[in-house]
């Protein structure tokens, strides 16, 4: 009974000490409470992280390798170079089977990539029995317009037309030169007899002749001015055919000049033509390396293989030193925060970030427009090339797959709560 009243009389002086704290606990607590509220807003704002915007990477050269897909479906007839053998700019590699003997094909490319139509003549020769399949029929327009050109040059029609109508011209001036002498003959004796019937006039009006005498006289003049007007008429009209034969003359030039440009341009048309079936053959059946580097058979292929439609056949890879660069697919989220000149931290899957390092980038451009995925294309320099942030030099493999942490921005601790502060407003 003692130990309750003592535990009784206990709690209450517990709960008067309780119920009336002394002033200083007031005042240091709430000191003490501020000051950790502003230290953590201090601390909010001075303590920043990066926004980071993460996406897949592949790294490739600055000329990237060069990847030969199959334009048709068919067997591979042949087979032009062994894998991983450097190869020039425009090596044939491998063509498909088609109606077409390459080798003919391929001679007459070399022909018509050379030839110079205006100095040379074309080797028709060297085609006698060619088989050209899909080029045949541009070939053999190409051989008849060519053809056409040439009998031209050799026979000039019109040269003899030409060379006629001068003959011709030649005569019809020497007949007028006739004509005019025999002109000025004829003047003379109508003059003469006009002289004559006027003498024969005044006999008779003196009664000296009888009016006969004067008629046969009157109608010998009236003869010859007759003769004479038919002489002029003569001349007129063999001026008329000078100048007409001129005419002509002038027409066949003219007529010569428009067939030669007609039948060079149709054979330059036709030659253009053939380039372009050739062209059309070759992006269809033949793989040609359009760079420098080495050839790499994607597959194991084989003479006589079936190649399907789309299938990746050769890779050319380039020789050529020309830098690195990496090409990243950004989803649109968050990409409007993406800028150029902005850092970014690659860690590449075949080489662990934590063994081998991280390789710096920077954003060097961003597209325009997304593509049809909705994907924004940006690509990033590497101004270390591959050397990572633990200073090793990374061996280099064409298309190395990694993944990329675009920074875009520094956001502080603060700024951060305030957003999230705001979108529970929003709501």
């Amino acid at each position: 009974m003692e130990e309750f009243d003592e535990i009784k009389i206990y709690s209450d002086e517990v709960r008067d000490i309780l119920s009336d704290p002394p002033k200083a606990i007031y005042r240091w607590g709430n000191t003490i409470l501020l000051g950790f509220v502003v230290l953590l807003f201090l601390m909010s704002w001075f303590i920043s992280y990066p926004d980071i915007v993460s996406t897949q990477i592949i790294i490739t050269t600055n000329l990237p390798p060069e990847k030969l897909i199959a334009k048709t479906s068919g067997k591979i007839e042949t087979i032009l170079v062994k894998d991983r053998t450097l190869v020039k700019k425009n090596t044939p590699l491998a063509v498909i089977e088609n109606t077409s003997n390459y080798k003919d094909v391929f001679l007459l490319k070399s022909i018509i990539d050379t030839i110079n139509l205006e100095r040379n003549d074309f080797p028709f020769h060297l085609f006698k029995s060619a088989q050209f399949g899909d080029v045949e029929n541009a070939y053999g327009f190409f051989q008849k317009e060519y053809s056409t050109d040439q009998l031209n040059r050799e026979l000039q029609p019109y040269k003899v037309e030409g060379t006629a109508h001068i003959l011709e011209s030649i005569q019809l001036k020497e007949r007028l030169n006739l004509l005019e002498s025999q002109k000025s003959i004829t003047q003379n004796e109508l003059a003469l007899e006009k002289l004559d019937l006027d003498r024969y006039q005044t006999l008779y009006n003196k009664g000296i002749v009888a009016s006969q005498e004067l008629e046969k006289h009157k109608l010998t003049f009236l003869q010859s001015e007759k003769g004479y007007k038919n002489l002029l008429s003569t001349i007129s009209s063999l001026k008329s055919s000078i100048n007409e034969l001129n005419r002509n003359s002038k027409t066949t030039q003219i007529n010569e000049s428009k067939e030669s440009v007609n039948l060079e341009r149709n054979v330059m048309q036709a030659f253009f033509q053939l380039k372009k079936a050739v062209k059309d053959w070759e992006l269809n059946y033949v793989f040609r390396s359009s760079i420098d580097g080495k050839v790499t058979f994607l597959q194991v292929w084989n003479e006589n293989q079936f190649v399907n439609l789309g299938d990746n056949i050769f890779s050319i890879v380039p020789t050529i030193e020309s830098g690195y660069i990496g090409k990243v697919k950004a989803s649109a989220q968050n990409s409007g925060k993406i800028k150029i000149g902005q850092n970014v931290n690659i860690r590449l899957a075949n080489f662990p970030d934590r063994e081998f390092g991280i390789i710096n980038g920077k954003v060097k451009n961003i597209s325009l427009i997304p593509d049809k995925e909705g994907n924004l294309l940006i690509d990033i320099a590497l101004p270390k090339g591959i050397e990572t942030s633990y200073k090793k030099k990374i061996s280099f493999q064409q298309e190395m797959i990694g993944s990329a942490d675009i920074v875009t921005e520094d956001l502080r601790l603060l700024e951060r709560l305030l957003y999230q502060f705001r979108d529970l407003f929003k709501r």
